[in-house]
């Protein structure tokens, strides 16, 4: 279970703030609960806090009273224009890392519009809110415990995901069900991914003994994210365009320790699960024919810290060495440049085994991973390949023949803006894809 982040402006609403914060974690446990005047120590950064604090959480709850519009500060401006306003900048977060935002409005307050909230918070003004009336506090407050409850308890139907899932997501009336057990399997899947289960410094290993650990360490990974892999493979594949954005914005900038070594396998392989997830989205998509969605995976979803994309974060070399790659137990003698790709089909097969046979799988795995190429060679000088180059040098898949038709100037690939739109682009990676496959695989 993940846990609740109360927002709030002080002197407006500071009441029913405190009261909120007191009812969540007299019902899920002080520790499911950030309210700033009771989670910060004294001593502690403020910053470093809340922060945390936030990418903690699976609920961001703005507390909105009359002032919280209008409220100046002392010279004149108003407080919610202000980037410094940690008002703002906490509801700025909470979007940029997936958390459910839910408004709490006072009383009679007016709902906010989204003219009247700066172009990065207008996405406040279309999240469905709550109200708390200080005369119905008892009915209100349950009703908001219940709601959270739902969303941090919500899991999937006992039945098989993959049928609930393709109906559920064909029923405007399960969208929130569908969306609180994305919700809570990507909340289960943070709350394993720990630092004291997964330390990013293991000194006391010897070297020899590294790729064997590693390679166990991915397995445990792809364990601890098997339910939430299943519902990104299941909901791409049958139409979901937001809940896997979410799910992988989430892992990708989950909080972990980084080691004073930076070349450290440890801190490296920590972005191992957002690689999967990454995986799961864009073989998915590729196999419903949806090449947009792996740009937009691709490209949109970014490391909050340091602005890059996922194209470049998640490259397979910045996750894993292939020097190092190449020792792992299971390599049996496999060309380093593709272990890890191997090792991502072999481990995704269960997420997809009730929605594709293995030959449909793999072509759409090979598709992806092709994809990801030209779109990494049209962005940069190098690109990570996988095990598809190996079988294209081979003359062993169609794959170049199979992507005909999703890199043409009219393919909706290109219409979302994937290679700038322009077919001379996809040529020019092509060849560079064919030279890089000729320098590492001609014989």
């Amino acid at each position: 279970m993940g846990g609740v982040f109360v927002n709030y402006r002080t002197g407006d609403g500071d009441w029913a703030a405190a009261l909120i914060a007191r009812e969540l974690a007299a019902k899920f446990g002080r520790e499911k609960v950030f309210y700033a005047s009771k989670s910060i120590q004294v001593g502690e950064d403020f910053t470093t806090r809340i922060l945390q604090g936030l990418r903690q959480c699976a609920i961001l709850l703005v507390v909105i009273g009359p002032q919280w519009l209008t409220k100046t500060d002392r010279q004149g401006a108003r407080r919610l224009d202000s980037p410094e306003d940690w008002v703002r900048r906490e509801i700025i977060e909470a979007f940029r890392t997936g958390l459910r935002v839910i408004p709490v409005f006072l009383d009679s307050t007016d709902v906010i519009n989204e003219s009247d909230l700066p172009d990065d918070l207008a996405s406040l003004a279309r999240c469905q809110y709550l109200r708390l009336h200080h005369r119905n506090d008892d009915r209100d407050v349950a009703r908001l415990l219940e709601e959270v409850g739902t969303i941090l308890d919500g899991t999937v139907p006992s039945e098989d995901v993959v049928p609930w899932l393709k109906k559920a997501l064909a029923d405007p009336g399960q969208s929130a069900s569908v969306r609180a057990a994305f919700d809570a399997a990507t909340t289960k899947a943070l709350d394993a991914l720990t630092d004291s289960r997964y330390p990013v410094t293991m000194s006391d290993l010897a070297e020899e003994d590294i790729p064997a650990a590693l390679e166990a360490r991915l397995v445990s990974y792809a364990d601890d994210l098997a339910p939430l892999l299943k519902l990104v493979a299941a909901g791409v594949t049958f139409g979901d365009d937001e809940l896997w954005s979410r799910a992988l914005t989430r892992v990708l900038n989950r909080p972990t320790k980084r080691s004073i070594r930076f070349n450290e396998p440890w801190v490296a392989a920590s972005a191992y699960p957002a690689l999967l997830l990454l995986y799961a989205t864009g073989v998915a998509a590729m196999a419903s024919g949806r090449g947009g969605v792996v740009y937009r995976a691709l490209t949109d979803v970014k490391v909050q810290a340091s602005g890059d994309t996922a194209l470049r974060a998640l490259a397979l070399r910045h996750v894993v060495d292939p020097k190092l790659a190449e020792s792992f137990p299971s390599a049996r003698g496999l060309p380093h440049r593709h272990v890890l790709s191997t090792h991502i089909r072999l481990c995704l097969r269960t997420a997809f085994e009730d929605i594709s046979d293995d030959r449909d799988y793999e072509a759409a795995f090979q598709d992806f991973e092709y994809l990801r190429s030209l779109l990494e060679l049209n962005d940069t000088a190098f690109t990570s390949l996988g095990e598809f180059a190996f079988h294209l040098a081979e003359n062993r898949t169609t794959v170049h023949e199979r992507m005909k038709t999703q890199l043409t100037a009219d393919s909706a690939l290109l219409a979302s803006g994937a290679f700038g739109g322009v077919v001379n682009n996809v040529t020019a990676a092509r060849r560079e894809l064919e030279s890089a496959v000729q320098g590492r695989y001609s014989r």
